[in-house]
């Protein structure tokens, strides 16, 4: 079975996106190219297709390209890097709800560049190009009779939107406090903000997802230290190997491709402490979207025995 998805067409023209922002970093050396999620986003659309992800291709393009601009843009305000990055996820989680955006990825796409302090746009534009790349192929492997008509009662809950935004900007305010830069893992931050909404989540999902991501992490680690300086050696077989760990686990998590390129990126993200950031990281925001789903499931069958 992996052998058939390692060879699918779907897996292969992700493959070579991926790879070729990995070459386009290394050639024009501009590392700032080099974006963990649009590994995440490619498999997610053309090898384990993420039904809310391609309902709206358009989405795919247009929300993490504002969301890089946006970024980027806020580096140019005079205040904290904390601030500008709480300042940078409410906008963003806000626009989400304007104008019904059901996209984690975006978040990373308007963290990063203020993680990374960037002042120039090369990240956006990048990131512009290869998601409209995204969003075409998402137009190539959806398929409208199956999609199911948008309304109100699909889209996310206020309260729940709020309650995770402030959970997730906590999260990032301890990570500054601590100055432990590991457990600031925006791919991660993509998929809470995703499960933290989805009424079916339970914790029986939790082990091989959290399995799936630490494993992911460590050996991406791994390679890195085995490989160093070769950018795009590093990155080709991490996501190999990621691909490997959701086949062998049955549990494809697309942001897992994400976590894979992140030691690129970051030396902190590089280090033996960053495995053990994403298990802290996506252990504990896991849990808690656990408890607060079974909470309100809870209520809800309550509210319900009331009224009968």
């Amino acid at each position: 079975m992996i052998w058939n998805t390692l060879k699918s067409r779907g897996f292969l023209s992700g493959y070579v996106l991926v790879i070729l922002m990995l070459i386009c970093s290394v050639c024009l050396q501009q590392k700032d190219i080099l974006f963990p999620e649009i590994a995440g986003m490619a498999m997610g659309v053309m090898v384990f297709p993420v039904p809310h992800w391609i309902k709206k291709p358009l989405h795919l393009w247009l929300s993490p390209t504002i969301a890089a601009f946006l970024g980027t843009s806020l580096n140019g305000l005079s205040i904290t890097p904390l601030s500008k990055l709480w300042l940078g996820f409410v906008i963003i989680v806000v626009l989400m709800h304007i104008f019904r955006v059901n996209f984690g990825p975006t978040i990373p796409a308007a963290l990063l560049p203020i993680f990374l302090g960037l002042h120039d746009y090369v990240f956006a534009i990048t990131t512009a190009v290869f998601t409209f790349v995204i969003m075409l192929a998402a137009f190539k492997v959806r398929k409208p009779e199956k999609l199911t008509p948008s309304g109100a009662q699909n889209f996310r809950k206020i309260t729940d939107t709020v309650i995770i935004s402030i959970i997730l900007c906590l999260w990032i305010g301890l990570a500054f406090a601590t100055n432990v830069e590991v457990i600031v893992v925006p791919p991660v931050f993509a998929l809470i903000f995703e499960v933290f909404h989805t009424e079916k989540f339970s914790w029986k999902l939790i082990p091989p997802r959290l399995a799936v991501l630490t494993l992911t992490a460590l050996l991406a680690v791994g390679v890195y230290h085995l490989l160093p300086g070769s950018i795009v050696w590093v990155g080709v077989i991490n996501v190999l190997i990621t691909l490997i760990l959701c086949m062998l686990f049955k549990t494809p998590v697309p942001v897992a491709f994400g976590v894979s390129l992140m030691p690129l990126i970051v030396p902190a993200w590089g280090s033996w402490g960053f495995p053990v950031g994403v298990f802290v990281t996506t252990g504990v925001l896991m849990c808690m979207s656990a408890a607060y789903r079974q909470l309100r499931n809870k209520q809800a069958i309550q509210q319900l025995t009331e009224r009968s």
